[in-house]
């Protein structure tokens, strides 16, 4: 599927809010992760060894080589590779765990094979190496200042990630649910009224430093209804924060909403209850840098309980925010209310300091679909998470928001009218097929799970039931290399292939997971993943993350806070909370050596936009907008594949001449002034920089 320059531009502008303001393609991001005694035993050759990875960047290709540096406090640096690195990591097995001789910290220095510029730095802390950790620990910072009541907490939930100043190093966003009694914050038990903050977003730099928080006063429930999005809205480089606001929010100057109605309060919760039914209600755009509120405007009307298909608000407060692009140009927020009945999304611009719905689009609205349909046929197709990509081919982004799709022009463009489900994917899973198709299961009528083509929502296959129910979890990805495409599995079935049919043999074994899927073994199969646990399907346990003192999240859904493509090469990390949820954050790198150089997976819009969106409601795993799995023979295929999904442009030149107001864009899509060695984009043209 070719897709236009705008398209191209726009995907990689959006990568560039997690990668910073770079001024040349050399963001490497080198990473290292540890293997000790507690990692794993099916990995056991790799125990005791330290594993450097970075990023490979498009424009990579087979002839691009690295060499490798390291350096222990105070002492010369030595090179570690005797050949040019062909990969994208490297294993250090002469590393000191020892902490005699004040070894201290130890730094890695990555250079292209026979240069000798820097183009990635990464330090191993001393605790770190002795202690033999896959993972960096992020402080919490303690909330007494917010609350000081006995058995009151705040406890870590979601993230998401963004280079929230610019400087190139992305930071982690977390949001703390308030916790108290027998309430975690997940479900949706009614807050005590003596706590004035039921939700707090707190930003941290990657060496533990808190930047700033946001406390969201008493108005915003607890539960699931409480996303955020990150991304760089008005394209200055540094990200910001959309979230959903109302009086008594307090930014992270201290500036707080007042009572902006004048009815004399800024609280309109209710003893006992589990859900608001008055009060103003907003959503605002969060400076990245300060935690101060940029810009502020109204959320999609409450109205009527009954519009959404209860008599006491839950359903009202079914509510969604995340991020798209549907301009071609810069990001978007996406706003969503409503599944089960009504629903009604819109998508908001945030330019030069203010906030400019772009579209609404309503099930009650008078009007008709691209399909035909009326939007009534659009009601109570919702899903609990939304899904973003450009679904039509036309380069701008659509919203996938379950059973039906809305157009990146805000006008419906299809409804399968299967129902409300609660899970989805959408990806690339089946690379005989053109464009993206769609996975997800349903909780109404016969049918339990459907792959459909995400272009029109027609039903590939399915697979029902004798009688209506409820399957709640559906998952799709690559686990049998001997199976062409992805595979396909819902809660206790058997394994299917791509076309439907059941597997056969052991193959056809339900996997004992349902939940998320992650490439992190060094293999193209992907492996599963449940709470804190990962397994192969090829060889049992990969990692038992729980011996590290961390928690999943979200109750029965057994989430991590976030996982993906965010540090080192292609494989994908988990950030958990720690045991009590209050301690630290623990982000878990792979350690595990592999040959495979696949470009960072951040460069593929639909993954990133699955990264990004991954905290609205369920937890949705990541994929991408290629095929990414075991049937290549060649990395060369998977780069061909990924080029081909992310950057499609028709000419190439070489050392233009560039003047005036263009602007350069690197592969990834960070504006560059001063272009070195490398492949650009300018004015609609690939050119070449020698």
């Amino acid at each position: 599927m070719k897709i236009k320059l705008h398209h191209v531009v726009n995907s990689f502008l959006i990568a560039f809010t997690l990668v910073g303001n770079a001024q040349n393609m050399n963001d490497r991001a080198l990473w290292g992760s540890v293997c000790g005694t507690s990692n794993a035993t099916y990995y056991n050759e790799t125990l005791d060894k330290m594993l450097v990875s970075w990023r490979m960047l498009p424009g990579d290709d087979a002839s691009t080589s690295f060499d490798l540096y390291r350096s222990y406090s105070g002492k010369s640096e030595v090179k570690l590779n005797a050949d040019p690195i062909f990969a994208t990591n490297y294993q250090d097995k002469s590393i000191s765990f020892s902490d005699r001789g004040g070894v201290g910290d130890v730094t890695y220095r990555l250079t292209y094979s026979g240069s000798d510029e820097t183009i990635g730095t990464y330090t191993l802390r001393s605790s770190q190496r002795v202690g033999k950790r896959p993972y960096i620990s992020i402080p919490l910072t303690g909330t007494s200042d917010v609350c000081e009541t006995e058995g009151v907490s705040y406890q870590a939930n979601d993230v998401s990630v963004g280079d929230l100043d610019g400087d190139g190093q992305m930071e982690i966003i977390v949001k703390r649910l308030l916790a108290y009694g027998d309430s975690d914050g997940t479900g949706s038990g009614a807050s005590p009224l003596f706590v004035r903050h039921t939700v707090l977003y707190e930003a941290y730099k990657l060496d533990g430093t808190m930047m700033w928080r946001v406390c969201s006063g008493p108005n915003i429930i607890l539960g699931n209804s409480s996303s955020f999005a990150v991304a760089d809205f008005d394209g200055d480089g540094k990200a910001e924060m959309a979230i959903k606001t109302g009086e008594g929010t307090i930014f992270g100057d201290g500036m707080e909403i007042p009572d902006t109605d004048g009815d004399g309060k800024t609280d309109y919760r209710t003893d006992g209850a589990n859900y608001i039914g008055s009060g103003p209600e907003f959503f605002s755009i969060v400076d990245g840098i300060t935690g101060k509120e940029l810009a502020r405007a109204d959320f999609i009307k409450r109205g009527k309980s009954q519009d959404w298909g209860d008599n006491y608000f839950k359903r009202a407060h079914s509510l969604r925010v995340g991020v798209g692009c549907f301009d071609g140009n810069l990001p978007s927020v996406i706003l969503g209310r409503g599944v089960y009945a009504k629903s009604v999304i819109e998508v908001w611009d945030y330019r030069n300091g203010e906030l400019t719905r772009r579209w609404n689009f309503d099930t009650d609205a008078k009007l008709t679909g691209k399909d035909g349909n009326a939007y009534s046929k659009y009601a109570a197709q919702g899903n609990h998470s939304l899904s973003v990509g450009d679904v039509d081919g036309d380069g701008f982004d659509e919203v996938v928001y379950g059973a039906m799709t809305v157009d990146h022009d805000g006008v419906g463009l299809y409804t399968s009218r299967l129902g409300h489900g609660d899970a989805l994917h959408l990806g690339k899973f089946d690379p005989s097929r053109e464009g993206l198709q769609i996975f997800s299961c349903f909780e109404t009528g016969k049918t339990e799970v459907a792959l459909r083509d995400a272009s029109d929502g027609s039903v590939i296959w399915d697979h029902k039931s004798a009688s209506d129910g409820d399957m709640g979890r559906a998952m799709i990805a690559d686990i049998d290399p001997s199976s062409p495409g992805c595979e396909m599995w819902w809660y206790k079935s058997s394994v299917h292939g791509i076309n439907g049919n059941q597997l056969q043999g052991s193959a056809a074994d339900y996997p004992g997971s349902c939940n998320f899927a992650i490439w992190f073994d060094g293999s193209l199969n992907r492996q599963m993943f449940t709470g804190t646990k990962i397994d192969s399907r090829r060889g049992g346990r990969v990692f038992t993350v729980y011996r590290y003192d961390v928690s999943d999240i979200n109750g029965s859904k057994e989430n991590p806070s976030f996982y993906g493509d965010i540090l080192g090469d292609w494989r994908e990390e988990l950030i958990y909370p720690d045991g009590t949820k209050t301690k630290d954050l623990k982000i878990f790198t792979s350690w595990i050596p592999t040959d495979h150089r696949i470009p960072w997976l951040m460069t593929d819009h639909v993954y990133e936009m699955s990264a990004l969106n991954q905290n609205i409601g369920y937890n949705q795993p990541t994929h991408t907008g290629y095929y990414l799995g075991s049937d290549y023979k060649s990395d060369e295929e998977i780069w061909a594949a990924a080029s081909e999904n992310s950057c499609a442009v028709e000419e190439l030149g070489v050392n233009p001449s560039v003047a005036g107001d263009n602007i350069i864009y690197d592969l990834t899509g960070r504006r560059v002034e001063h272009p070195a060695a490398g492949i650009y984009i300018c004015n609609g043209k690939k050119f070449v920089v020698k």
